[in-house]
C-alpha cells in the first residue's frame, strides 16, 4: 500500500497503515542498529542488532538510500579505496504521535558505516571541523535528498531536534528541487559552501543573492548550466549525484562534470 499524500494523512487519526518489521536495509546482511547512548567523545553507541517497525514505501526508499551509499563507497571512496557498507544505526523509526513517524514514514537515522573507521555519525560529523567529514554527511543527505522528499539534519533543523540524527520522511515524494523548500535550499548552499569554497555561506535555507551565486559557481563547476535542478526529478537527481561523488571521495566541485551517461543514470532512477 503507497503512502497516502500529505493532506490525507493527517486528515486521519490511526497510525494503523501497514507496516513492516525488520533489522536490515537494503538487504538481510546489512543490518539496522539502534543508539542508546552517546559515549564521552560525543559519538552515538550502537551496541547490537535491532527490528524496526516502518511502512514498507520507506523501508523501500531507506533500502535505495543504503544500496546507493555502499555504491559510493565502492567507486568515490576517499583516497581511492573501495569499502563496502556493513550497517545502518537509527533512534528510530514508526511511533504514534504526531508527524510522519505515526504512519512509519519517517525515520531517523544516526550512524552510515562502511567498516575500517570509515563511517559517519549524525551527532558529530555535519559540523565536524574537518572538511572531509562535513563533506561525506553532505554525502550521505544528497544521497536521501534522491529517495525522500523531506529530509532534516543539523543544518536543517527547524525545531532544535535534528542536531544528532537525519530524519527522513515520505510526507513529499523525490520530486524536482524547490529553493522555497529548505531541505533543497541547505543542500546547495552546504554544497557552495564546502565544495566550491564559498566560504562565508550560510546554511540557512534562504535562496537569496548569496546563494544565487553559490548556485551558479557549482553549475559552472559541474557543467550543469543546462541542466536546472528545479525542472523535474530526474535533473535534481543529476546534481544530487555529483554533490554526493565529490563529497564521499572529498573532492573539491569539478573533479567531476555531468556527462551523458550520468544523466540516462538520473533519468533511469525511479523515485
Amino acid at each position: 500500500m503507497a503512502f497516502p499524500s500529505s493532506s490525507a494523512a493527517f486528515a486521519r487519526s490511526s497510525c494503523g497503515y501497514p507496516d513492516i518489521t525488520r533489522d536490515w536495509l537494503y538487504q538481510r546482511d546489512l543490518k539496522t542498529r539502534y543508539r542508546t547512548a552517546f559515549n564521552g567523545d560525543g559519538y552515538g553507541v550502537h551496541p547490537s542488532t535491532t527490528s524496526f517497525t516502518m511502512h514498507e514505501e520507506a523501508h523501500t526508499q531507506a533500502g535505495k538510500v543504503i544500496l546507493d551509499l555502499h555504491l559510493l563507497g565502492q567507486q568515490y571512496a576517499r583516497g581511492g579505496g573501495v569499502w563496502s557498507y556493513r550497517w545502518t544505526g537509527l533512534a528510530g523509526a514508526k511511533v504514534c504521535k504526531p508527524g510522519y513517524h505515526r504512519y512509519g514514514a519517517a525515520v531517523d537515522f544516526t550512524r552510515f558505516d562502511w567498516g575500517s573507521g570509515n563511517f559517519v555519525d549524525t551527532a558529530v560529523h555535519g559540523k565536524d571541523k574537518r572538511l572531509y567529514m562535513r563533506r561525506r554527511y553532505l554525502a550521505v543527505v544528497a544521497t536521501f535528498r534522491k529517495h525522500f522528499g523531506t529530509v532534516l539534519h543539523c543544518n536543517n533543523d527547524p525545531d532544535g531536534s535534528h542536531w544528532n540524527h537525519i530524519h527522513a520522511d515520505r510526507g513529499r515524494a523525490a520530486v524536482a528541487m524547490d529553493w522555497d523548500y529548505q531541505t533543497d535550499t541547505t543542500i546547495i548552499q552546504w554544497a557552495a559552501r564546502d565544495l566550491a569554497g564559498v566560504k562565508d555561506m550560510a546554511i540557512d535555507g534562504d535562496f537569496g543573492p548569496k546563494t544565487t551565486k553559490g548556485y551558479e559557481l557549482l553549475c559552472e563547476r559541474f557543467g550543469t548550466e543546462a541542466i536546472d535542478p528545479a525542472v523535474s526529478a530526474a535533473n535534481g537527481r543529476v546534481w544530487l549525484n555529483l554533490i554526493g561523488r565529490h563529497a564521499m571521495s572529498d573532492k573539491a566541485a569539478g573533479a567531476y562534470r555531468v556527462n551523458e551517461s550520468m544523466q540516462a543514470e538520473a533519468d533511469a532512477e525511479d523515485d
